[in-house]
């Protein structure tokens, strides 16, 4: 668990491809963006990237890009964690321009937050990844 990934695309004469997939370590070292923006560009004729990470480490590879003078070099296509924010890319306006980001639609479902913050283990019993959940919730074994 906690992987972030960025796929490098590229297009050819048949469409799209996947030119490479990366996966950092959920807490990653200040040199592991460097080492990314390296990998990325490997594929010189890859320039999409798809990137699901969280907004600090996003701003840590936009800061990369900016260091590696690759602004404007990456057409990117991020997660909502940095679509509906600015955080991430404050200051790092060149590096991240042109970025389309996807915020995936939220609704409400009346009535299911108070159902869910209601269940325990004594009426949750078909729910069998329950007890699961509970554990790692609170940090205790049943």
């Amino acid at each position: 668990t906690g992987l972030y990934w960025f796929v490098l695309v590229c297009t050819g004469a048949g469409g799209l491809c996947i030119a490479q997939s990366i996966k950092i370590p959920r807490e990653p070292a200040p040199e592991e963006f460097a080492k990314v923006v390296g990998r990325l560009m490997e594929t010189s004729t890859a320039r999409g990237v798809v990137l699901f990470a969280n907004e600090d480490d996003i701003r840590r590879l936009l800061e990369a890009v900016t260091a590696a003078n690759l602004s404007g070099h990456f057409s990117w296509v991020g997660s909502d964690s940095w679509g509906a924010k600015p955080g991430p890319v404050v200051g790092l306006e060149e590096a991240a321009r042109g970025a389309i980001t996807i915020l995936p639609k939220r609704l409400s479902v009346p009535g299911f937050d108070e159902y869910f913050t209601s269940r325990s283990l004594e009426n949750n019993r078909r729910n069998l990844w329950f007890h699961e959940f509970w554990e790692e919730d609170f940090n205790c074994r049943l």
